[in-house]
């Protein structure tokens, strides 16, 4: 009796209100050792790793277009079957909500440009290196966040190892337009970031928002597939389902699983570790896409651990 209670306490933290996440999560009959920072920390860096995997399910389909609207497609659908769990959003929230959408569709339109035209290897550092400063900046002045010295240095030490990972290769004059469209991609995800922090705390639940953003900024791609090439998105599901269904798992619980960690800790913070999914993505890179790895790529990978273990310390 006593380990299904344990269970149903961690089945239940996603429907926690949220006035109870911002004094803390304290059950007195099971008191944790684990603060806030700390959860958000392991949430994140379980997101990290699913980031970087979904990233790779779309770089990896012979279309990016086509695989973005399968991922999607997944979500939404998972999300749709989940809608009778949760009430429906305040008018605050449903403003959030409609915001992230479209900023989240912009960044969606950029990713696929990127990947379209640059190695995933390349592309995927800038775009993830770009928001951690940039979220920094923006929850300064609109959430009124200000970090630690130590948790600065640590943001700003991750993202320098993340945007160096793109200079392991000589640059040529092709690679320009994708590391455009990345950075471009980058300022999006900071933008919606910010406001997806904002939005998750209005909610009456973490779950709540999880559900109704993931609705909703599922379906421009997934629509615009259908309508602009419905022959190819026919094909691409009956050949290629099973890689959409694993892409949509993996990028909705791992925006889940940073939405939640948005909910008990600093923005800025949360955005910078969130990003350490480049690592990943540089394994992957050179495990699956053949692309080189080397001593470069292992002092990023240092640099940015280093800036993992400052924002820790600085909890």
């Amino acid at each position: 009796m006593t380990s299904f209670h344990c269970w149903a306490d961690e089945l239940s933290l996603l429907a926690i209100p949220q006035a109870t996440l911002n004094r803390g999560l304290r059950f007195p009959s099971q008191p944790s050792p684990m603060d806030n920072s700390d959860i958000a920390l392991t949430l994140v860096l379980i997101s990290a790793f699913m980031h970087a995997t979904w990233n790779a399910v779309v770089r990896a389909g012979s279309s990016r277009f086509m695989t973005l609207a399968m991922v999607d497609g997944t979500a939404l659908l998972i999300c749709l079957a989940a809608l009778p769990m949760v009430k429906l959003p305040s008018p605050e929230v449903w403003g959030y909500v409609l915001i992230s959408v479209v900023l989240n569709t912009i960044y969606r339109l950029f990713l696929i440009k990127a990947y379209e035209t640059g190695d995933f290897g390349q592309v995927y550092p800038v775009m993830r290196g770009v928001p951690p400063v940039l979220v920094a900046l923006f929850s300064y002045f609109m959430l009124h966040e200000q970090l630690s010295f130590q948790a600065m240095v640590g943001v700003l030490l991750i993202c320098g190892g993340i945007i160096s990972l793109t200079f392991v290769r000589k640059m040529t004059a092709h690679m320009f337009k994708p590391i455009l469209m990345a950075v471009c991609a980058g300022a999006f995800i900071a933008s919606y970031t910010v406001v997806d922090a904002k939005g998750v705390r209005a909610s009456d639940t973490v779950l709540q928002y999880i559900i109704y953003l993931t609705v909703f900024q599922s379906i421009p791609i997934p629509l615009l597939a259908f309508i602009q090439q419905r022959p190819a998105l026919a094909q691409a599901v009956r050949n290629h389902w099973r890689v959409g269904v694993m892409g949509g798992v993996f990028y909705l619980a791992s925006y889940g699983l940073v939405l939640f960690a948005l909910s008990l800790d600093a923005v800025a913070k949360v955005s910078a570790l969130r990003e350490t999914s480049v690592i990943i993505g540089a394994i992957i890179a050179a495990l699956f896409f053949h692309e080189r790895f080397g001593w470069r790529r292992m002092l990023s990978a240092f640099v940015i651990v280093s800036g993992i273990i400052l924002i820790k310390v600085s909890a």
